[in-house]
C-alpha cells in the first residue's frame, strides 16, 4: 500500500469519488464532497477528470478493465474448452472476492438509477468483450461433446450474474445470521466447489455420460 504522501492527487481523487459514489449514487455525489475527502483543491478535480461525469466514468471503466483484463489473461490457458472456462471462473471469483465493497454498492446503485452510464461504460468494455471469449468457449464444449447441449446466451449471464450476485449480496446481510452460515470462514473456496459440482454434475459429459 502507498504511503499517503505518495499517493497522486489523481490517486487521491479516484479513492474519494469511490467512497462518495458508493454512498450516494451518481447523482447524490457532490465534488465538493469528493475534494474534501481527497483533501485537494475542488480545481485539481477538474484539472484531472473534466466533470463529475468523467470522473464517475473513469472509475466504472477502471473497473471494467480490471475484469476484462483477468478474464482475458484466464482465457489464454491451456487445455479443453472446458478446463479453461473452469479457470476463467475461478480467476474471476478470486477478483470479485478482492473488490471493496464500494465498487458493489456503486454497481447496485449504478443499475437502481437505471444503468445510463452502466450501458455506456460496462457493456462495451466489459460484457460484449468477455461474451466473446465466454461463448465459443461454450459452443465448442458442446461440439467437441463436453458439455450438454444449452443456450450458450443464458448460461454466459448465469455464471457472470450468478457469481456477482453472491459477491453483492454480502452487503445486504453483513451482521446478519445468514452472514455467519453463508460467509464464514474459507467460504470463498467452499463456494468454488459447490460452483463447480453443479457444472461438473449438470453441465459436463465424460465419456459421453453426463
Amino acid at each position: 500500500m502507498k504511503k499517503e504522501e505518495n499517493i497522486s492527487s489523481e490517486e487521491k481523487v479516484l479513492k474519494a469519488a469511490m467512497k462518495e459514489f458508493a454512498v450516494y449514487g451518481y447523482d447524490g455525489a457532490r465534488v465538493d464532497a469528493i475534494a474534501e475527502k481527497a483533501k485537494v483543491n475542488k480545481a485539481m478535480i477538474y484539472y484531472h477528470f473534466k466533470s463529475k461525469e468523467k470522473l464517475y466514468e473513469r472509475i466504472l471503466k477502471d473497473i471494467t478493465d480490471n475484469i476484462y483484463k483477468q478474464v482475458q489473461e484466464a482465457a489464454v490457458g491451456e487445455g479443453n474448452p472446458m478446463e479453461v472456462l473452469y479457470y476463467i471462473i475461478s480467476r474471476y471469483m478470486n477478483l470479485l472476492d478482492s473488490f471493496d465493497k464500494e465498487i458493489f454498492q456503486i454497481m447496485l446503485r449504478e443499475l437502481a438509477s437505471g444503468g445510463k452510464h452502466f450501458r455506456k461504460i460496462a457493456i462495451p468494455n466489459l460484457i460484449v468483450p468477455i461474451y466473446a471469449i465466454i461463448e465459443p468457449l461454450i459452443k465448442s464444449a458442446i461440439d467437441t461433446g463436453r458439455m450438454v447441449k444449452v443456450n450458450p446466451h443464458y448460461t454466459f449471464m448465469q455464471i457472470i450474474g450468478g457469481i456477482l450476485f453472491f459477491n453483492v449480496i454480502k452487503i445486504p446481510v453483513s451482521g446478519s445470521e445468514l452472514e455467519k452460515v453463508v460467509f464464514k470462514k474459507g467460504y470463498l473456496e467452499e463456494f468454488r466447489e459447490n460452483l463447480f459440482k453443479i457444472f461438473k454434475n449438470g453441465l459436463e459429459i465424460k465419456d459421453g455420460k453426463l
